[in-house]
């Protein structure tokens, strides 16, 4: 659903345990209100976010940490991003502290706008 939260998304993070479960939710907040409109759904089995149609970021969680994850993460730069692929980078999230509300939204927000055009804030 374009700008709110999934049903779907909810039922997957609910089947995570309650400190997985909690951050979770802590990142899918700061997803929407980075990304207003953003469409929340279930691909490939992970929580992700679509920009007019187009997958821009998603949420993968481990038993130990989630990964927020970048489509083009090539293509943005910050010192928090991991991964050496061709378009892929994430950021591990091991804990509510490592949570750079600040950092995770720029990033976001510059991931929705490589080939997309700019989101409102």
């Amino acid at each position: 659903m374009p700008g709110g939260r999934s049903e779907a998304v909810d039922e997957l993070v609910a089947k995570a345990g309650p400190r997985e479960s909690a951050l979770a939710q802590k990142l899918r907040r700061l997803i929407r209100e980075a990304l207003p409109g953003a469409e929340e759904v279930v691909k490939w089995g992970n929580p992700t976010y679509l920009v007019d149609g187009k997958p821009v970021a998603w949420l993968l969680l481990y038993g130990d940490h989630i990964n927020l994850g970048f489509f083009q993460g090539s293509k943005l730069k910050s010192r928090r991003l991991e991964g050496t692929g061709k378009r892929l980078r994430h950021v591990k999230v091991r804990a509510s502290a490592d949570v750079d509300e600040v950092e995770f939204s720029r990033l976001l927000r510059e991931a929705a706008m490589i080939g997309r055009g700019p989101v409102n804030k």
